[in-house]
């Protein structure tokens, strides 16, 4: 296992400086919120019956996350489209459509929003250019315009925050500026205490990333905030570890992969290891499935390890779980002296697309 207290070697690894973007993560929070708040050219609110946000990868988990946290305070239905399509029947003209992507060049996100332009619906583009921007301009739609630069996925202030300015200045949800306030001060705090200056023995994502080590890690939360972060996780643990993982959610695991876990204990109880993420609302009845649910399972485990989000609102602590297992899963990459920034086989994947 690589040094993760060696500064000089993590620095040489990461060639991209991921971990530098994610440790500015509240810095990239608190812009991305003044630059959604400043896009212009909105379509109306008035009559919205809808909403879907249509992106792929790092950019689609941003649909993800706003839907966690303001679907349950949310008059209409929401919801995120990872694909071409098909696009649901009751997409059409009261529908606001958010088509997201960083590099604005995904085809499935372009695809999908030419669907949803020919039916009619609003739409708001966010990317930092690319075909997306182009189709913005070509076709007089809402556009709001991120910084180049960053991976995706270590862009998801970026990607999410300007959906959240845009349905608030368009009236959809209440102004959440003191929830953004809060987010960004509660990031700041995280950020200090798990910065790479902090040792692993004093720095719980580098503690997290040795635990992981050597292991396949699954990861639950509970339906809504910790099933977000536990699915977010999931990905990076993919893109910036290099590794294997899986990922599920209570109450729905206590009907079926809960049972999965009574084989072959004698594989799993050696290199897997489960990761709890608990959210501070999650109902009684939910915080009882969780112990009970560990109880169950954990001597099928080498470890079982719990995360609770940090915060008040429902942004602060979504994104505080997000934020802490995000630094944890690149410190899982460079613990493999793997470089965490580039994904050299979705660029093959890419690269056979478009040659086919």
């Amino acid at each position: 296992m690589a040094d993760l207290d060696d500064l000089k070697a993590l620095g040489a690894l990461d060639s991209e400086d991921v971990l530098g973007a994610v440790e500015r993560f509240p810095e990239q929070c608190r812009e991305a919120w003044a630059i959604g708040r400043a896009a212009s050219g909105l379509p109306s609110g008035d009559g919205i019956e809808s909403i879907v946000v249509l992106g792929m990868g790092g950019s689609g988990v941003s649909g993800d996350v706003i839907q966690a946290v303001v679907e349950p305070r949310l008059p209409v239905p929401f919801r995120t489209i990872k694909s071409y399509g098909p696009i649901p029947g009751w997409v059409g003209r009261n529908t606001l459509a958010f088509a997201v992507s960083y590099s604005g060049s995904t085809e499935e996100t372009v695809a999908a929003l030419q669907e949803v332009h020919h039916r009619g619906a609003r739409v708001v583009t966010i990317s930092s250019g690319g075909p997306l921007r182009e189709m913005a301009t070509d076709l007089g739609l809402a556009s709001v315009q991120i910084p180049t630069g960053l991976q995706p996925r270590a862009s998801l202030g970026y990607l999410t925050l300007p959906i959240l300015a845009v349905l608030a200045s368009m009236g959809l949800v209440p102004d959440p500026e003191t929830d953004v306030d809060e987010a960004v001060k509660v990031l700041g705090e995280l950020a200090a205490e798990r910065h790479r200056d902090r040792k692993v023995s004093d720095n719980p994502a580098k503690d997290l990333a040795q635990r992981i080590h050597g292991r396949i890690p699954v990861v639950y939360g509970a339906h809504g905030i910790g099933a977000t972060a536990a699915y977010r996780f999931k990905c990076d643990l993919n893109e910036y570890g290099k590794t294997p993982a899986i990922w599920h959610f209570l109450p729905e695991l206590d009907h079926n992969e809960i049972v999965g876990w009574n084989q072959l204990a004698s594989l799993t109880s050696e290199r897997f290891v489960c990761i709890l993420l608990r959210d501070a609302e999650d109902s009684e009845r939910v915080d009882l499935r969780f112990d009970i649910t560990r109880e169950l399972i954990e001597k099928s485990f080498a470890e079982v390890v719990e995360l609770r989000s940090e915060g008040t609102s429902e942004l602060a602590r979504l994104l505080s779980l997000i934020f802490v297992t995000q630094l944890a899963a690149i410190y899982v990459g460079l613990s493999y002296d793997v470089d965490p920034g580039p994904v050299e086989v979705i660029q093959r994947l890419k690269s056979e697309l478009s040659r086919r």
